[in-house]
């Protein structure tokens, strides 16, 4: 029996661009972009055309095909979906909610996950801000307005001196324990270091201070303000 499909409410757009995500299900699913639709048909046909590694197990030819022929019609429609795939998965973006229903009829066999707006409002809203801007049901920590990434080139004194600098101010602001390790130079590396800031005054103090170290700033937007936003 196919598991249930989740529909997940989406904070920001994919990739800049894509406000609905279409996580889909199958055995060598990946094969599709990697190897080419001739290939795996030719392998579902015929059992040639491709090889499996001794630890991926082949996947039931009659499925696969089925797969390949619905996926097929969405892979040349490279301006309204964008496909990424990893081994069994296989995920399709789209900003059109028609699209989004197509994608859906063709494929809900194969679907587990659906991530996107709830309404026209907020598909209106991700559109309009692209990355900026997120949507969230309740401010991180209930109460902070703005999360700041800081750019990777930040030299190490300089770092350790905003870590002191910004104790200063309380829960004005509030680092992330990995971001504040890698501040004080007691981690080489943090993969999109961050602060959150409490408001637009804060982040303009923060934003003086940290002058050509911030690599992007976004703001939390309550989903039930987005009407004003």
């Amino acid at each position: 029996m196919k598991t249930p499909i989740q529909k997940l409410k989406s904070s920001k757009l994919f990739f800049n661009k894509w406000p609905y995500k279409v996580e889909c299900r199958q055995s060598g699913a990946s094969r599709v972009i990697h190897s080419g639709i001739t290939s795996c048909k030719e392998w579902c046909h015929a059992g040639t055309g491709m090889q499996f590694g001794h630890y991926n197990k082949p996947p039931d030819r009659v499925l696969f095909l089925e797969f390949i022929n619905a996926i097929e019609p969405f892979l040349s429609r490279k301006d309204e979906v964008q496909i990424r795939v990893e081994n069994s998965h296989f995920n399709l973006f789209c900003k059109d909610p028609i699209v989004l229903e197509e994608i859906d009829n063709a494929l809900n066999k194969w679907v587990r996950k659906i991530s996107g707006p709830t309404t026209q409002e907020e598909l209106e809203f991700l559109l309009s801000n692209g990355h900026k801007k997120i949507l969230c049901d309740t401010l991180p920590k209930d109460m902070y307005k703005y999360r700041v990434f800081f750019k990777s080139r930040f030299p190490a004194d300089k770092r350790s001196a905003f870590a002191t600098w910004a104790d200063k101010y309380g829960d004005n602001v509030l680092i992330s324990e990995t971001s504040r390790r890698w501040l004080i130079s007691q981690r080489h590396y943090a993969q999109d270091p961050f602060m959150y800031v409490v408001d637009d005054k804060m982040l303009s103090i923060v934003g003086l201070y940290l002058s050509g170290y911030v690599k992007k700033t976004e703001e939390f937007i309550l989903r039930e303000n987005v009407l004003v936003a």
